[in-house]
């Protein structure tokens, strides 16, 4: 049943949501709302396209609702992070900066640092979080903030590229 469905309806639910946001977003979701349908074949009425297109758009919603609270936790962390490296809530650059560097991390390597900066939890309470020991998040947790104390020097290197103040031979008044 799944193969029938996903031959005569992927393509159509694939442009669907292409329509709707970029394509890597589209595929994802495309493959999520396939695997529903697997889950729920002994539910899904024929023919199947109209319950495969709500399902699509109730997947792309919580898609974009989980990417949101992503985003504002994202900039939480960098705003707490700034003010706790001492930095004011007037240095936006920094804020700004950090934000990116953070964004740039994977998924795991946010997760380690959320339940350290944000959060703020032990190590004993974050390796539970995790389901580790507490070595393994320690672990984690250094090679987490190495990572992005690569991508913010990174970022300032290439602001230094591109800012015309700091090139050899700028004239200062």
């Amino acid at each position: 049943m799944l193969e029938a469905w996903f031959h005569a309806y992927a393509d159509r639910v694939l442009a669907y949501l292409m329509h709707r946001t970029d394509p890597e977003t589209a595929q994802d979701v495309m493959q999520e709302v396939f695997v529903i349908a697997f889950k729920k074949a002994d539910v899904v009425p024929e023919p199947a396209l109209g319950w495969l297109f709500g399902t699509a758009r109730r997947v792309l919603a919580n898609h974009r609702r989980s990417s949101r609270r992503r985003d504002r936790l994202t900039e939480r962390i960098a705003v707490e992070a700034a003010v706790s490296a001492g930095a004011s809530g007037d240095d936006m650059g920094t804020t700004d900066r950090l934000a990116r560097a953070f964004s740039a991390l994977s998924p795991a390597d946010q997760e380690v640092l959320s339940l350290s900066a944000w959060y703020d939890l032990d190590a004993d309470e974050a390796s539970r979080a995790l389901g580790c020991s507490r070595a393994t998040y320690r672990v984690r947790l250094h090679r987490a903030r190495r990572r992005l104390a690569e991508r913010l020097d990174a970022s300032d290197q290439a602001e230094r590229r591109t800012d015309p103040s700091t090139r050899a031979g700028a004239t200062h008044d």
